[in-house]
């Protein structure tokens, strides 16, 4: 009872017929290519309910409730299909916008759970533009469920950023420079460095670097050092990872690790699905080879505007509408017949909460995983790798620097070796062996 009551209160994003014209396409449907986007949209909506609600919020029973259930009409009008970005912020519409615009994929072609992934980041990203620019059309109270408790209204009601982990690492100092941008903006500001005595503090500087040994054990640089917070997370962050799992089909090495992303708390479901057939899972059978999930190939009307009696336009919450956002009977599918590109996604409310499902993922690896009968997901490293060196010109130099003793060659007769112009080595032909730098 309890599954079925929470797989009730997901909601479910499908094909769509007569809505906007996309132009200048000409576009009315999305039946038949917009499969991916539409299961995107279930995972974001899916992570909008637990930022704003939490995981345990349920549908309201009757249709009358639900037509007035502030949340639940922010939702229905949020991924209503019309082009407008300050009311109907998730439509394919935008989808198809941010698609076309950086992605370079048509409305009417297949998206891959990647490009899906990138789409929703843009579209969270201006999402959180526009609440910054108090652009907000929502009132203070409109996602609290205790109006009268407003301790949490400020961390609750901010939207979350996006992190898109490419090539399936998770660098934790990309996630901490996204996640606390503002924060460390505010410290930056209330820092010494840039009050009133920043004047003062710079000519301190310069009279301290004049002599560059007391810089290091300088107790003017040792105390501010000490005595700088560490930034708190702006918001939450939902983590999407976007994986390969095999070349031409699904490898099933990777099935119990898979099947055990779903029971993470963090974890807010999986897009993938059959070759151009995409779902989105939620649930995973305890031997993995079975998936639950919602299927999107299914055609329905689109929903219509009105106007009220000030005259203003919104989205119409006629039974029809509400009806058609909830599944009644869940899809599945077997892991082995699934496409080998998928997307995992992952909600952490705070700091705390990405170090719990580092460290749940780190114990699984360690007590399940056998590296070569089951192989990892993804990995997460501390830093992004530097790849900006140019390591051909740096053994130039090191060459350089030591071979050019006195007439640029070693003393002796047996090895004699020269430098050209270009940094290559070049035997002079006193020696019958050849050597090779590599």
């Amino acid at each position: 009872t309890t599954r079925r009551a929470d797989e009730m209160s997901l909601f479910w994003w499908t094909y769509r017929h007569d809505f906007p014209e996309i132009v200048p396409y000409r576009i009315t449907s999305d039946a038949g290519w917009g499969c991916m986007l539409r299961s995107a949209q279930m995972l974001l909506a899916q992570t909008l309910r637990v930022h704003y609600r939490g995981r345990d919020w349920s549908l309201p029973q009757s249709i009358a409730k639900r037509a007035t259930d502030s949340f639940y009409k922010t939702i229905l009008t949020w991924f209503a299909d019309f082009p407008s970005q300050a009311e109907c912020r998730y439509s394919l519409h935008n989808m198809v916008a941010a698609g076309m615009s950086r992605y370079e994929t048509l409305p009417g072609e297949w998206y891959g759970p990647g490009t899906a992934c990138y789409v929703i980041r843009d579209l969270c990203q201006i999402h959180e533009q526009h609440e910054s620019q108090k652009s907000e059309p929502l009132s203070a109270e409109t996602f609290s469920e205790n109006k009268e408790d407003s301790s949490d209204k400020g961390d609750i009601r901010r939207m979350f950023r996006v992190y898109v982990a490419s090539q399936g690492s998770v660098y934790r100092d990309a996630v901490e420079d996204l996640m606390t941008k503002d924060s460390r903006k505010k410290i930056q500001a209330m820092s010494p460095l840039s009050s009133q005595t920043k004047n003062d503090t710079a000519t301190a500087i310069n009279n301290v670097t004049d002599d560059p040994l007391s810089h290091p054990l300088d107790p003017r640089f040792m105390e501010q050092e000490e005595k700088a917070p560490e930034p708190e997370w702006d918001t939450s962050c939902l983590l999407l990872i976007p994986l390969r799992l095999g070349l031409n089909s699904f490898n099933e090495a990777y099935t119990p690790a898979l099947a055990h992303v779903f029971s993470f708390r963090q974890s807010v479901g999986v897009l993938g699905g059959r070759p151009r057939s995409a779902r989105w899972f939620y649930g995973a059978a305890s031997n993995g080879k079975k998936w639950y999930g919602l299927d999107p190939h299914t055609v329905q009307n689109s929903p219509r505007r009105r106007k009220d009696k000030r005259g203003r336009v919104s989205v119409h919450m006629d039974e029809g509408y509400v009806r058609s956002v909830h599944c009644a009977s869940p899809a599945t599918i077997f892991l082995h017949r699934s496409d080998p590109s998928l997307a995992l996604g992952f909600y952490c409310r705070d700091r705390p909460d990405f170090e719990h499902l580092c460290q749940s993922l780190k114990l699984w690896q360690n007590t399940h995983t056998d590296k070569q009968s089951m192989p990892d997901l993804f990995s997460i490293a501390d830093a992004v790798p530097d790849y900006s060196a140019n390591v051909s010109s740096v053994m130039n130099e090191m060459m350089q620097s030591n071979l050019s003793l006195g007439d640029g060659g070693f003393d002796g007769d047996e090895d004699s070796f020269a430098v050209r112009a270009d940094g290559d080595l070049q035997d002079d032909g006193s020696d019958e062996e050849e050597y090779v730098m590599l």
